[in-house]
């Protein structure tokens, strides 16, 4: 296994790996399955960059194959966020997504960033607990309302 590391020329390398993430997370989201769905890995590329911070990709490379990714990025205000993260199915459990995620966070450490953050979405529960190794706990929930399509 070997890690690239760069910026936003990986996104590229990225989207094929996102676009599993976006299926997961449609199949696991009670409310918001349709919208997860139909979201563009150009839109969440937009919504990364539009912040103007300092974006950092690391790839997971098995032979030539990417199986996963963390991106992170830090805000001009100095907020360290784990944007995205994802490992294929058949290389999860043996600590890789820890390995992605903790690259990040050191970059994080690298760039004196004292605040991080991550986002959830309800339905991936089990998230949590990966997380909470990582010392990530719940501050505040968000609601979205479901509007009704009558």
């Amino acid at each position: 296994m070997r890690f690239d590391t760069g910026g936003e020329e990986f996104f590229g390398r990225v989207g094929p790996l996102w676009e599993k993430l976006k299926a997961y997370h449609a199949s696991r989201s009670t409310h918001f399955s349709e919208l997860l769905a139909t979201r563009s890995f150009a839109d969440r590329t937009a919504d990364i960059l539009c912040h103007g911070g300092a974006v950092r990709v690391d790839l997971a490379v098995r032979g030539a194959v990417d199986v996963g990714y963390c991106v992170c990025t830090i805000s001009p205000s100095g907020v360290g966020e784990i944007d995205s993260l994802y490992v294929e199915e058949r290389d999860r459990g043996c600590g890789l997504g820890e390995t992605l995620a903790r690259r990040g966070l050191a970059w994080m450490d690298e760039n004196k960033v004292t605040r991080r953050s991550l986002s959830v979405v309800y339905g991936n529960e089990p998230a949590l607990a990966f997380y909470k190794r990582l010392r990530f706990y719940p501050r505040n929930i968000q609601l979205d309302q479901v509007l009704s399509s009558d």
